[in-house]
């Protein structure tokens, strides 16, 4: 049922014409606060292990899309220009910063305790969420606007430029900045 859940909705979203993605993240949001402490502790192991399988084979298959739509398609880069792609990486960089900034001071005000550290923000805005989801709707994009395959070729080279260049440096800017994971433990006594 959790597995199928996600992939129902999914259907549906898309059978309404309505965004299929959106339906499996909200979807997920209420599995994760409602079905989840219903299932037992091997079955939350079993679960979530399914669930790191399917992303870590998703992610895979995205990146692989990404690397051969950059070189594979016949891309118009004359419509576009250098300008473009610079002044969309400058501007997308620029519009992160302020929403990563915005919300977690807003974020900030609200709690008393637990409050997002400045590192935090910063790597929140370095290494946040980029690819699957802008290809996505930038393939969307292609087919429907007539302007499409220019927003298609700078969400690629966005994402090759992040992927590879943000994610080659993102390892020894934790470390520089003293950045760690939680450990399980910690997050067990938590809960």
């Amino acid at each position: 049922m959790m597995i199928m859940c996600p992939w129902v909705c999914y259907l549906v979203a898309e059978g309404l014409q309505l965004s299929g993605i959106v339906a499996i993240c909200t979807n997920g949001v209420f599995l994760n606060m409602y079905a989840q402490h219903n299932l037992a502790p091997d079955s939350q192991r079993v679960l979530k292990l399914c669930y790191e399988t399917v992303a870590v084979t998703a992610d895979q298959i995205v990146f692989l899309f990404l690397g051969f739509g950059i070189f594979a398609f016949n891309h118009p880069y004359a419509k576009m220009g250098w300008g473009l792609a610079i002044t969309a990486v400058l501007n997308l960089n620029f519009a992160r910063f302020l929403n990563i900034m915005i919300t977690t001071t807003l974020v900030n005000w609200s709690r008393s305790e637990t409050k997002i550290p400045r590192k935090m923000q910063f790597i929140m805005w370095l290494a946040g969420l980029r690819g699957a989801m802008a290809y996505a709707l930038a393939l969307k994009c292609a087919i429907d606007l007539e302007i499409g395959p220019v927003i298609l070729i700078v969400t690629l080279i966005y994402a090759l430029i992040t992927i590879l260049g943000v994610g080659s440096i993102l390892n020894p800017v934790l470390s520089h900045l003293d950045v760690k994971r939680k450990e399980v433990s910690d997050i067990m006594q938590e809960d």
